[in-house]
């Protein structure tokens, strides 16, 4: 059941205008646009670069999490989806996976833009793929909960990135922090913390979403 809503996911992301290579220019536009709002000798700058780059990506989430339920109403089967007697932990879980992998892509494609104007190498990308795995859950769990809070006639999604960003600063903070250290070759260990929070969202994020994406979903 689950691959088969997993599969159902990625053929929307597939036939839909909003794919990961739309985010993808939306997510390497914005992060281009930010550094290059700085002296060019400030374009290489580490600590530059770790907070812009997790700031693109919470507006990349958001801009996931509207597009995949906004698909889902542009080809008629939102109502189809959620009025089935199909489980909606598994469409919950279908949905983050999903999404998670999405934005890891768009993640990718920024690293590799950014191994060509550093010194960046392979061992430390495959580090800061697992950091943007861990941290992308917590983002999108947390995130499609308060877009279906939020998603109402009267709000219009306004509340969405309004209650979204200031939840998600400890998220940032320590996710920028375990960037820095990786890039610049510092010992994990020294993050220990900043590694516990960000395992503590994606793990609260995922149980909220199990138990209520059910009853939000349907409200």
């Amino acid at each position: 059941m689950i691959l088969q809503l997993l599969k159902n996911e990625f053929y929307l992301e597939r036939k839909s205008s909003f794919n990961v290579l739309y985010i993808s220019f939306f997510a390497f536009s914005c992060l281009m646009f930010l550094l290059f709002s700085f002296p060019l000798s400030k374009v290489y700058d580490t600590t530059i670069f770790t907070g812009f780059f997790w700031i693109i990506v919470s507006l990349s989430t958001i801009k996931l999490i509207e597009n995949s339920f906004a698909r889902e109403k542009d080809y008629n089967i939102h109502d189809l989806i959620y009025s089935t007697s199909s489980d909606s932990t598994l469409i919950f879980i279908a949905k983050l996976f999903s999404l998670t992998i999405i934005l890891l892509m768009v993640q990718f494609i920024i690293f590799m833009s950014y191994m060509i104007i550093s010194d960046m190498n392979f061992a430390i990308l495959m580090r800061l793929i697992i950091l943007s795995s861990i941290t992308n859950f917590g983002l999108i769990s947390f995130g499609i909960l308060i877009f279906l809070l939020t998603n109402t006639n009267t709000s219009k999604s306004f509340l969405f990135p309004v209650i979204f960003f200031p939840l998600i600063i400890p998220v940032l903070v320590n996710a920028s922090n375990i960037l820095f250290g990786i890039i610049i070759g510092e010992k994990l260990s020294l993050y220990i913390e900043s590694w516990m929070i960000l395992l503590t969202f994606a793990l609260i994020g995922t149980l909220l979403g199990i138990n209520l994406f059910g009853r939000l979903i349907k409200q």
